[in-house]
């Protein structure tokens, strides 16, 4: 069990219950610079007019700071604000309390205070959330804390958070977030570490951990082995902090010497925020003809901060000694997050507040703009869908995904027998979050991947983004360019909705469109007695075991299901392609991972040598190189089709490829890496694997084109999936111009032709899926918040040359316009640059055009985008 052991530092501050409120007006007249026109001397305002924040007097400078800000905001040239004034409390359990009462008007709260007050205002009215954030710094989105145990207990090199386990681990005092409460949650509920000594520094109780004593003695004891103390827990900024100096009683060489931060770290959350109230105010008597006036008030107040400027020299000290890094930010829909959840796990919090539509209570003016940024939906919850909400979410837009299921992760929540990936784990993650549950080189399955996002979704708190079970039925674009939004719960509740943009992240495939064949549901299938079934319909080994098997396709799904079949217990599987089609073996030549060709920057430019490069992407040199390598190239991939064929002992016959069509095209049209299972399988003849069509059905099985007969009991189509439009209304889909061969989007992303909308991950095929949606998700981010400049013609020229290249060299197939695939570096290269970061990620020459990219090459780009502004 989990021991918490008392302090080792006996002096805690007491908790004090008094109100100490703000030297009032002692200026003169004279000196006054509020607007005399509103303020009287001598005459109190009415809670009408009254302004009144709260914050806790944590440090002596917090009067000097909200001196500077009451001269800001009290000034005609500022804020324009004349009744603003602030009170200072000495703890945040009365702040919060004098929130809910109505006895100030916005709170200065940290995290745990954040959700203290959702909590007791629901209490206080029948359970309606009446707390929103109207307001944060910079500095604190995403606070991290950190995990840091002595050198000399470590073993090996590379230290992990497992090795904490059985420690004694010193901590900030308990009430802190960042130096308790989330990162001791982590270690117990997300790492699983729950027999290690807990030792919590009681200092400065109420003020939640914002002196950051305890944090500094927990890293002294540390340092010095106090009582057996071999770790601790603490936020990154006073780590960052104690190695540059800045601490009493820190040596910042015995720091960076004795103290190593472990690699994997509890999870991100929103610091403090200014906390309203928007429902029925209390100090107005709860009179709902007074709710517009302070909603007014507070939207006014938040308009004022964020307008504040710190290159203006009038404004400079105050932010910076506020902590400012640039900039004020805009409120978050839950600044709580990872806090509510460790508290909650505590019994001191609720598990949150009702959010079946996803629907949040929103700003105090009618002015979008003005409060919480614009409104965003976001189709789907899957990865590409939640990397679309945390980059949005990040530059200040207010973001609601809606999901028909009941759990994030889209396709990984559930699909086909044995389903998994066909990369290895390093080419599908997070880029700002390791996939820890499986090592490094192996392919996860799906339930492992599933397991993944759901940690995602804590990790960086975007749970309170998500409405889950609501499916969106119908989305209609108005004439000023904003989107209506219809949507439904799953006990049929409908809803309407407004929002300013829309952004598509229902991914490549959707279980809901099968695309099947014309004789699966045709008058000959009824004939057959058994059962047709796509491939995201087979989920259990029952459906197959006994059974005579045909399963029809050639891509990962089917070769997939034909082998799973095999190892269910079917009585006969018989495995039927159309075509034959290039596979991609995971180690090529048996030596070398397919990702040293496929995915290192020299294997990418051997490709555009073939194929020329991708528009808009590569770089102006690469067509000096294609004017040769399309000469030089063709023999040396037909040397490259025999080795691969040779591996997967196919290089004759029906279902070989090798002179049939060429590696490269192939890849673009029926791309697919596997192991060498089929293989094995058709070798042993527990897989009949034919080159047909089914023409027609008989009781007992399919009859080919060629009037060959094959037994069946089960026919499983594994003929993938079909893009579906419907959704929106008719003018939009003429405006989309649909074709043949795909939706042609600018840079994969946006429509030429439809304001206001964008498609993540919906229209783009990269080998790594998952970066390649977190990366388009930060340029989709910079591109609405103004930071990248695209003009329709541009747009459209790209586009029409996009189109020409591809429809040149790639299979006609109907996701021609979505693959980017062997393409990918140069394409993320374009990126990069748009957003303004370095392009080369990797530390030297070699590695740079040697060594495959992953997608921890673009940690950090996400996380940066604020920074960035």
């Amino acid at each position: 069990m989990l021991r918490v052991g008392s302090s080792l530092v006996s002096r805690a501050s007491r908790r004090h219950d008094v109100v100490i409120i703000n030297r009032v007006a002692a200026r003169s007249l004279s000196t006054s610079t509020s607007s005399s026109a509103d303020w009287q001397f001598l005459v109190p305002p009415s809670p009408k007019q009254r302004l009144l924040m709260g914050c806790v007097a944590y440090d002596p400078a917090v009067g000097q700071i909200w001196d500077g800000m009451k001269d800001y905001l009290t000034s005609s040239s500022g804020g324009n604000l004349p009744h603003f004034d602030y009170v200072l409390f000495t703890n945040y359990e009365q702040q919060v309390s004098a929130l809910v009462d109505g006895h100030i008007d916005v709170a200065w709260n940290g995290p745990v205070a954040h959700v203290m007050a959702e909590d007791l205002a629901a209490d206080r009215q029948d359970d309606v959330a009446l707390v929103q954030s109207c307001g944060m710094r910079d500095v604190d989105r995403d606070f991290r804390s950190v995990a840091l145990m002595k050198r000399d207990c470590l073993e090996g090199e590379v230290g992990t958070v497992s090795a904490m386990k059985g420690q004694t681990i010193a901590t900030g005092s308990t009430d802190s977030p960042q130096g308790h409460l989330v990162p001791v949650d982590w270690l117990v509920h997300t790492v699983g570490i729950d027999d290690s000594t807990i030792i919590p520094h009681e200092y400065d109780l109420g003020k939640h951990g914002d002196t950051a004593v305890g944090e500094i003695e927990a890293m002294k004891a540390m340092l010095d082995g106090t009582g057996g103390t071999s770790a601790a827990l603490v936020s990154e900024m006073m780590y960052q902090r104690g190695l540059d100096g800045a601490l009493d009683g820190i040596d910042a060489e015995e720091l960076r010497e004795s103290a190593v931060q472990l690699r994997e770290s509890p999870p991100v959350f929103d610091h403090c925020s200014f906390d309203a109230l928007v429902g029925d105010h209390p100090s107005d008597g709860g009179k709902s003809t007074d709710i517009d006036s302070h909603r007014a008030k507070i939207g006014a107040f938040s308009n004022a901060v964020l307008a504040m400027d710190i290159q203006d020299p009038c404004q400079t000290t105050v932010m910076k000694l506020e902590g400012i890094n640039k900039q004020w930010m805009g409120p978050r829909v839950d600044p709580g997050g990872a806090v509510r959840t460790a508290l909650n796990r505590r019994g001191l919090a609720s598990a949150g507040r009702s959010n079946t539509f996803g629907s949040q209570v929103r700003a105090f003016s009618s002015s979008t703009a003005s409060f919480g940024g614009e409104r965003v939906a976001v189709l789907g919850a899957g990865v590409s869908g939640l990397q679309s909400v945390r980059a949005l979410r990040a530059k200040g837009f207010d973001v609601t995904a809606y999901d028909p299921n009941p759990s994030v992760g889209g396709l990984w929540r559930q699909n086909y027998l044995s389903y998994g990936v066909q990369v290895p784990k390093q080419l599908y993650e997070f880029p700002d979050l390791e996939f820890s549950e499986v090592e490094v080189g192996k392919f996860p399955s799906g339930a492992e991947v599933q397991k993944y996002i759901e940690r995602y979704v804590d990790h960086f708190n975007l749970g309170d983004s998500i409405a889950l079970n609501t499916s969106v039925t119908k989305v209609t674009q108005n004439e000023d360019g904003s989107w209506s939004v219809k949507i439904k719960t799953k006990e049929g509740k409908e809803e309407d909705n407004q929002f300013e943009k829309i952004v598509v992240a229902t991914g490549l495939y959707s279980s809901k469109n099968p695309s099947l064949p014309g004789w699966a549901t045709g008058e000959t299938a009824a004939d057959f007695n058994g059962e047709i079934l796509h491939t995201s319909q087979v989920l259990q080994a029952e459906q197959i075991a006994g059974k005579k098997v045909v399963v029809v396709g050639n891509g990962k799904s089917a070769v997939d299901l034909a082998v799973a079949s095999s190892n269910a217990g079917a009585d006969s599987v018989t495995l039927l392609s159309r075509n034959a089609h290039w596979a991609t073996p995971r180690l090529i030549a048996d030596l070398i991972p397919f990702q040293y060709v496929f995915l290192s920057r020299l294997g990418q430019n051997l490709v555009l040598g073939l194929t020329g490069p991708l528009p808009g992407c590569s770089p102006s040199h690469s067509s000096v190189w294609y004017s040769v390598g399309q000469y030089i190239m063709p023999p040396i991939f037909k040397v490259v089709e025999l080795l691969f064929a040779a591996q997967f002992r196919n290089v004759t016959g029906p279902t070989s490829p090798f002179n049939k069509v060429g590696v490269v095209e192939d890849f673009y049209g029926y791309a697919q890496v596997l192991d060498y299972s089929l293989r094995d399988k058709v070798k042993s003849g527990e897989v009949d694997w034919k080159v047909g069509a089914i023409d027609s059905f008989e009781s007992d099985g399919a009859v080919l084109a060629d009037g060959e007969k094959v037994s069946a009991d089960l026919v499983i189509c594994g003929t993938g999936f079909q893009k579906e439009y419907s959704v929106f209304d008719s003018a939009t889909r003429e405006k989309l111009n649909i074709e043949s061969d795909g939706l042609w989007l600018f840079n994969h992303t946006v429509p030429t032709n439809v304001d206001n909308l964008a498609f993540v991950g919906s229209e783009l095929a990269v080998i790594s899926n998952i970066s390649g949606y977190g990366l388009q998700a930060a340029w989709l981010s910079k591109l609405w918040s103004g930071e990248i400049n695209a003009n329709k013609q541009d747009m459209e020229s790209e586009v029409n040359e996009m189109k020409e290249w591809k429809r040149k060299w790639m299979p006609n197939t109907p996701s021609r316009s979505s693959l980017v695939l062997l393409h990918q570096i140069h394409w993320y290269d374009r990126i990069m640059n748009d957003i303004g970061m370095k392009a080369s990620r990797k530390s030297n020459l070699l590695s740079e055009w040697f060594m495959p990219y992953e997608s921890s090459d673009y940690h950090g780009v996400l996380t940066t985008l604020e920074e960035k502004k």
